[in-house]
This record gives structure tokens, sequence and C-alpha cells, in this order.
């Protein structure tokens, strides 16, 4: 059959039915990761928050590059192609070992072929059927990624700041300057895709979550944002560190710090006692997140097979 940018065929005797996926869909898609992930993972992480920004980017596109497959009504495993190839996919137990799995990831390989992309690439839970199969099928290791969480009850005390700088909530005028704060930072690291104003502004400023206090802001001289830390409160009550980045210029001074122990702070007054972030080996930052209380719960790594 012709499904979204590429033909996708179905291993006989599989009685599922393929579609792309629809804004509609976003809860059932929430339902099989979770499902997924509580197979590997301590506990569950996707959220439908999580989902429909990531769906709601300028270029998502779900006609062309989702698919999901369903049992009935009930969907039961999907593909999403994102932007440079990269790949949000599951596929449940039950489905496993009669080349589902094949029939999907070769969908995902044939739509981001002709989309231009050079690779896919999935970051999945070290030790999980989708890292077995990802290997299995050529992949290859690029870098590992941690979740860490500061848990409830500990604390981070408040770093103090060098003279001339202040810490508050980022302006709605002060946007594309930490935009610019964060696309510098973040393109330091080895094989990191830029991510334009458009969809960064999508992500993060756009939506029901979007409110001033997630956005945590370090001025320096002249007023200039120098640092910043993007949050997100969680359904299940952690506070997440989205995004944290400071510029070069200003780096050793604790401005790191300051935000993480202020970004914790802020969601602690709203309620979320527990907090956490992700990095990966290609920042260098897993031992300050570690210095300051944090600890590791899970670790995933990013396969990619070249197109």
């Amino acid at each position: 059959m012709s499904t979204g940018t590429a033909p996708f065929a179905l291993p006989a005797g599989i009685d599922v039915r393929a579609r792309p996926l629809g804004p509609d869909d976003a809860p059932a898609v929430v339902a099989v990761a979770r499902a997924d992930e509580a197979e590997t993972l301590p506990e569950p992480m996707t959220e439908l928050v999580d989902v429909q920004r990531s769906w709601r980017a300028p270029d998502a596109d779900l006609d062309r590059r989702s698919l999901g497959l369903l049992d009935g009504d009930e969907l039961v495993a999907y593909v999403v192609v994102g932007r440079h190839g990269r790949l949000d996919a599951v596929v449940p137990a039950r489905l496993r070992g009669n080349g589902v799995g094949t029939a999907l990831h070769r969908w995902a390989q044939a739509t981001a072929a002709a989309l231009g992309e050079r690779e896919v690439a999935q970051t999945v839970p070290v030790g999980s059927a989708a890292e077995a199969f990802l290997l299995a099928a050529g992949a290859r290791p690029e870098y590992d990624a941690w979740v860490l969480e500061l848990t409830a009850g500990r604390r981070v005390e408040p770093q103090p700041l060098p003279r001339g700088y202040a810490l508050g909530e980022g302006r709605p005028d002060e946007m594309t300057a930490v935009h610019r704060v964060i696309e510098d930072a973040f393109g330091e690291w080895p094989g990191r895709q830029p991510t334009t104003y458009a969809r960064w502004a999508a992500d993060f400023l756009d939506g029901e979550e979007a409110a001033p206090w997630r956005c945590r802001v370090v001025r320096g001289p002249g007023d200039r944002v120098v640092g910043v830390a993007m949050i997100i409160g969680s359904d299940d009550g952690m506070l997440w560190v989205d995004e944290l980045a400071v510029d070069a210029a200003h780096r050793g001074r604790g401005l790191a710090r300051a935000l993480l122990a202020e970004s914790f702070a802020a969601g602690r007054r709203r309620g979320f006692d527990r907090s956490g972030l992700s990095t990966d080996s290609r920042t260098g930052a897993l031992g300050l997140y570690e210095h300051v209380g944090m600890e590791v719960v899970s670790t995933f790594r990013r396969l990619a097979l070249p197109l």
C-alpha cells in the first residue's frame, strides 16, 4: 500500500491496518509509548505535552512523516520520522519477532530518504528491545544520554552571582536573545543540527503549557541575556529542565548552577517536588549535575543508520 511518503507492506498474516497519524492520535501514542517504556525504565517518561510539542513544529507534517498500525480502532504501533531523520517508533512485545518492526523501519528509511535525509536515528533505553533491534539492523552507537533526577526533599543551594549579573524571568522581548544563547551553546556539540527560531518557538512559546515562568534567564553587563534555562512541569509532578545554556564568554562563574537552583525552586513553588533533566556525552555536563546532588536514573543510547 502507499502510505505517506513511501510504500508500506506488512508481513503476511499480520491483521492490522496502517494509516498516517493525526493530532487526535496523540493520547494513543502516549499510551503505547508509556507501555513500552515500562518494560525497561524505572517509570514511564512520555507525557502528552511532549508529543503535542513535537507535532506542532512547522515541519512536523504527520501526513508524510508518520505511520500508525491499528488493530480495529486501537493504535498498537507507530513510527514518526522527525527532522534530520530522528525516529520516534514503538513496536509492542506482542508484535515483535514477526517482521512488523522491520517493515516499519524500512518504511521510515524510505521516507527519510525521500525527504532528503542522510540517516535515520533513534535514542532508546540501554538494554531495551529497541536497542537490540537497531543494533541487529546495523545501526551504530553515536553517544549516550542520561536522565537525572533531584529527588523530593533534596535541594540545590542558591548560587550567588558575580557582580553585574542578575537572574530573573525571561521577558517576551528577550526570546530571540534566549534562542541565540541556546543555539550558540548547543551548536558546539559534535553533530548537532541547528534549530530555527520558528521551530524553537513552536516548541517552547506556543501551546497551553507556555508561560513566562518557564523561562529563567541570567542577564549580564548591559542587561544582555547570557544564560538560559527553559523548564516545564509534567503531569506526574516532575519539574523538567528542558534546556540549559550559558554564553561561552560567561562560563566558569557559577551561572549554570544558579539557573539550576532557581529552576528547581521555581518548580517547588508550583508544587513540583521532584526535578529532572537529561544530558548526553557530547555536553560534558554530567559532572555538574551529579555535583549538585542529581542522580542518574536512566541511560539511553542514540543509534544511527546511514541511508
